[in-house]
């Protein structure tokens, strides 16, 4: 009897071994045979995809991409995510005309956090030069038109009733001459200057730089147009409807709200406890040390 119960204890063992090796063998198999489809060059090939490897190319090629963003004056690549909300991209329309945005990038406003977004803002359709330049001294510019950024030259008044406001392809500049003969108030010798300062600038001396740098800003005002000379219902700085704005957009950028906002943020309080920098400074029963 007990012979009888080995024999059969033998046969389920080599029964159970047997099974479990054949299940093993079908799972390498089946992996050795994914594996291939997956990781082989099947993308690569030249007959038709499916459906699935084409979704898998597509999501492969998004993360390749990659997309510039600035941040203040410097710009960094990322890569491209769709669909993602927090992807600006570049935002600012590229200006190779420009010779401030050479150096200081397409966000120059930066040493006042409490009006820096509300001025960078402007920099999508303002060029540096209305105001921060004068063509005569002392003289501010009574005229102005727009600047196509794919050429450099003027162009009419664009279209601002499609897209985004301020991404118009073209920037507001002032403008030097009178009818067919006005040209844009450009700084020429300054920008070939310039970028010759750019390519020596590491040879140079401090004193050599800050000469240079006189030289650069020589035609840069030290007071520029504020906001309120832009946005004010008396004399407004800037032409509107001269430069396309409907007579509704005009207006309300004149308007008490438009204004009342420009003479908060030219004020601007901040609240003191956001004041990082002053509560730095102060103990913790309140008082400054």
């Amino acid at each position: 009897m007990s012979h009888e119960t080995s024999l059969w204890k033998r046969f389920l063992l080599v029964l159970y071994v047997g099974f479990m090796s054949i299940l093993i063998i079908a799972a390498a198999a089946w992996l050795t045979v994914f594996l291939s489809g997956t990781l082989g060059d099947s993308f690569t090939s030249k007959k038709a995809k499916t459906s699935g490897s084409e979704v898998f190319d597509s999501v492969v090629a998004l993360t390749e991409k990659k997309v510039v963003r600035y941040l203040g004056e410097w710009e960094f690549l990322e890569p491209k995510l769709p669909g993602h909300f927090h992807h600006v991209g570049r935002w600012y329309q590229s200006d190779k005309w420009n010779l401030c945005v050479k150096c200081h990038g397409p966000i120059p406003h930066s040493k006042t956090p409490r009006q820096r977004a509300f001025l960078n803002m402007h920099n999508l359709f303002i060029a540096c030069q209305v105001c921060h330049v004068q063509e005569d001294k002392g003289v501010a510019p009574t005229h102005f038109g727009w600047l196509d950024l794919d050429n450099g030259k003027l162009c009419s008044n664009p279209d601002m009733g499609e897209g985004v406001w301020g991404e118009y392809g073209a920037k507001i500049i002032p403008l030097k001459g009178a009818g067919e003969s006005s040209e844009p108030v450009t700084l020429k010798e300054e920008d070939a200057f310039a970028a010759e300062f750019r390519k020596r600038e590491d040879k140079l001396d401090d004193r050599q730089r800050v000469i240079g740098n006189k030289f650069i800003h020589r035609r840069c005002v030290e007071t520029p147009v504020r906001c309120s000379d832009c946005h004010n219902s008396q004399k407004a700085f800037l032409p509107y409807t001269d430069l396309g704005y409907s007579t509704e957009r005009a207006a309300f950028l004149v308007s008490s709200e438009v204004v009342d906002l420009v003479s908060q943020y030219e004020t601007f309080y901040i609240p003191n406890l956001l004041k990082a920098d002053e509560q730095m400074g102060e103990g913790t029963d309140g008082r400054k040390d």
